[in-house]
């Protein structure tokens, strides 16, 4: 093939042309809306469905956002098999990572080749925290202290009085100052030294009594919760997401400045009571909308702000260069500014943020002694209260961890938040007198065991079955025992965790006290029509047994 020579006038457009589109390839991912509605109507399962997909299979710039909102997601939805497998890849990208050599977080994340966002550092320090309300809440005591110690790494501190603006001029004047104009500070996440405080103390680990001294200085305010942690005068302890979190929004010169705009402005005390009569007003630990405020808790833009400017001088002074002399000039004009196109591309603002972040989170200590109905709302907002019935307490040496999801004025407040009734018999609650499976036309949920076959007969239902002929009406139906992919028959990459009882495969008892178990077990569902001949049939025994009206149609 011949070679084309270039014509005059063709190579400025052309290095345009090509540096227009690597701008259009540096656009941030769009964020998976479907998921933040479902999170928000508080379909925890739908969110996770829609999240998924992404969070498994994929591995590129997203991951550790996909992992860490879908465990976010599976942690409030009361399955802590998945939050645990995803919110342990967030952790396990987190800590590959590092840190910088005075324990600061670095701007830049590559992990096997691939930028990943790493999200601003207080985001990074949620992200631990979770991890550690996770084991906390599964009574692992020992990995919830060394997730807790994680959130504590230190902060970028360039003055007082900064803005975006300010430290965006300061970066143009001098390349160096993103890495060396900041002071290294301690951190002032007091969450992150009470979580790490308490499970140092319940699993034997030194250093409690320092790290309270650390939040106490941080916050004198929360004397009154340290002294009740330290005395260990408590055997539940609630850990409350409140609100949502702040938005995080391009603005400025190409867009290329981020800042964080509070949604929920609520401060009030978590009220909590105990068989109804009010016990505890506590006072949140952790404000995210003040984090997200403090440029020490968000300064991972700053690179890409600098860059903004940049590429403006070279811009301007590349056209001026181009637009005068001779071919080697324009060359040069070209040059300069496809390198300010380039800078431009880079310059604009990553957008990405963890939505599912609240606006408040609230640690709150409870000495039960006995089962009891525990009464919550959040920051004094009428809808976002919560019933948990009977709850049984843990002890002081290794309290009862609950870990409760309130969404503020701008979502929903189902009915099953405060129902006081359960519907559905299962693990946790056991079979009730008289009751039998769900599928077969009763009431309960419970997998299939011995246990659960005994009450079945006792109350004169399956007497002629096994627990193996139990489970094999369960696998007539496809019906997954558990909340994962064991046990379906032709089961898909990616199957639903939803429960049978509203409308998926897996038969399943939610975490007790989780919003997942309140939501199932607490709301009417329908009835459930058979599929498989051997289902139908002994749910028609039944019926003929208790001479039911409906026993000609199942005929």
């Amino acid at each position: 093939m011949a070679r084309l020579a270039a014509q005059p006038g063709t190579l400025l457009p052309g290095l345009l042309a090509s540096a227009l589109l690597a701008l259009a390839g540096c656009q941030s991912a769009p964020r998976n809306m479907p998921a933040v509605r479902s999170y928000y109507n508080y379909d925890f399962t739908s969110a996770r469905e829609a999240l998924r997909g992404d969070a498994y299979l994929r591995n590129d710039e997203q991951t550790l956002l996909d992992n860490l909102r879908l465990g976010m997601a599976a942690l409030a939805d009361g399955d802590l098999r998945e939050a645990e497998r995803a919110l342990g890849r967030s952790f396990e990208l987190l800590s590959t990572a590092g840190l910088n050599a005075d324990r600061t977080t670095a701007a830049v994340f590559i992990h096997e080749g691939v930028r990943i966002w790493k999200g601003e550092p207080f985001e990074q320090a949620l992200a631990y925290h979770y991890v550690s309300a996770l084991y906390a809440v599964m009574g692992d005591w020992e990995n919830a202290r060394a997730a807790a110690a994680n959130a504590l790494f230190r902060l970028t501190d360039f003055g007082a009085d900064q803005t975006p603006e300010k430290l965006v001029r300061n970066a143009a004047k001098d390349d160096d100052y993103l890495d060396e104009g900041y002071t290294a500070v301690d951190t002032d996440f007091a969450l992150g030294f009470l979580m790490q405080a308490l499970a140092s103390d319940l699993s034997g680990a030194a250093g409690a009594g320092r790290q309270y001294d650390a939040a106490l200085e941080i916050n004198g305010d929360l004397e009154p919760l340290v002294q009740t942690l330290r005395a260990r005068d408590f055997d539940t302890l609630l850990i409350v997401d409140y609100g949502k979190g702040p938005t995080k929004i391009a603005y400025g010169r190409d867009s290329a400045l981020v800042r964080f705009v509070e949604q929920d402005t609520h401060r009030g005390p978590l009220v909590v009571s105990i068989d109804g009569r009010e016990a505890i007003r506590a006072r949140p630990v952790c404000d995210v909308n003040r984090m997200a405020r403090d440029h020490r808790w968000n300064n991972l833009e700053d690179v890409r702000r600098a860059k903004s400017l940049i590429g403006d001088a070279l811009l301007v002074t590349g056209s001026i260069v181009a637009s005068h002399g001779d071919r080697d000039n324009r060359l040069i004009g070209a040059g300069m500014m496809l390198a300010g196109l380039l800078s431009k591309s880079g310059a604009k603002a990553d957008t990405r943020y963890l939505e599912f972040a609240p606006q408040l989170i609230y640690l709150v200590p409870v000495r039960l002694e006995t089962a009891g109905d525990l009464r919550v709302m959040g920051a004094g907002d009428e809808g976002s209260r919560m019933l948990l019935p009977d709850v049984e307490p843990g002890t002081a040496d290794n309290p009862r961890a609950i870990y409760l999801r309130l969404h503020g004025v701008d979502s929903p407040d189902p009915a099953w938040l405060t129902a006081d009734t359960l519907i559905y018999g299962n693990d946790h609650a056991g079979v009730r007198p008289g009751d039998y499976p769900w599928i077969l036309g009763g009431r309960d949920v419970s997998t299939p065991s011995r246990r659960a076959l005994e009450a079945y007969q006792a109350g004169g239902h399956l007497a002629d079955l096994t627990v193996a002929d139990l489970r094999d009406l369960y696998r007539a139906e496809a019906i997954v025992l558990g909340s994962g992919m064991e046990g379906r028959p032709g089961v898909k990459r990616n199957p639903s965790y939803r429960h049978i009882l509203e409308g998926g495969t897996g038969l399943f008892t939610p975490r007790p006290y989780s919003m997942g178990y309140k939501r199932v077990m607490f709301s009417p569902h329908g009835r459930y029509d058979p599929d498989s001949e051997l289902a139908r049939n002994a749910a028609l025994r039944i019926r003929v047994q208790q001479d039911d009206p409906e026993q000609e149609e199942l005929r």
